[in-house]
């Protein structure tokens, strides 16, 4: 596991309570999204909810109807929110076969792995994807990538990775996904949310 992996871990295993209280109301726009995937998906669609943390998002998805899954690589960020069926999980070695998830939700989760890998994890999820599947992806938009320490506790720090929407669009069909939409929302940063369907 890469320096900024590993250490991006241990800052959320010791954040994690923090975190989990912080974040614990859902936006506008995951309200709008989980709309969105209602009206797409049947009500028993099965979903991978990836970067899960303590398990909001994954609760959300549930109350949807949806069969859902967490996953997440920091145990403390799974067991803090005390949400049953949460897996410890590398997002780029997803424990799945091929072809079994409806949907991939991954909402400020990618953001942290390297560049360079970022293909790798888009072709998972694409791999884990049936085809017509569909995938909510939420990254931070912007240059460039390093370190940043955590805004509420600055003896940890998490490295970030920004996008802009071409490269990602790029990255995203050569994984085999069709983009569908984005859109951009600005709070303490300023986010991309995609929308894509596996080809």
């Amino acid at each position: 596991m890469s320096d900024y992996v590993g250490t991006t871990r241990a800052t959320y295993d010791a954040i994690a309570a923090q975190y989990a209280h912080r974040w614990s109301a859902p936006s506008a726009w995951v309200n709008a999204e989980l709309n969105r995937l209602v009206a797409a998906l049947p009500s028993d669609a099965r979903v991978a909810d990836i970067g899960c943390g303590p398990g909001h998002h994954t609760l959300l998805l549930r109350n949807c109807g949806f069969r859902v899954v967490g996953f997440d690589l920091s145990r403390q960020m799974l067991t803090c929110g005390g949400v049953p069926g949460l897996v410890q999980t590398d997002m780029r070695a997803l424990p799945l076969p091929a072809q079994v998830m409806d949907a991939v939700w991954c909402v400020a989760a990618m953001l942290h792995i390297p560049r360079p890998e970022v293909p790798d994890v888009l072709a998972e999820f694409s791999r884990v994807l049936r085809p017509g599947g569909l995938l909510s992806l939420s990254v931070v938009e912007g240059d460039g990538e390093g370190w940043e320490p955590v805004s509420y506790a600055q003896t940890y720090r998490r490295w970030y990775v920004f996008h802009r929407i071409e490269p990602l669009i790029q990255q995203l069909t050569l994984a085999g996904f069709d983009v569908l939409s984005y859109s951009r929302r600005s709070t303490h940063r300023n986010w991309l949310h995609l929308s894509a369907q596996r080809g």
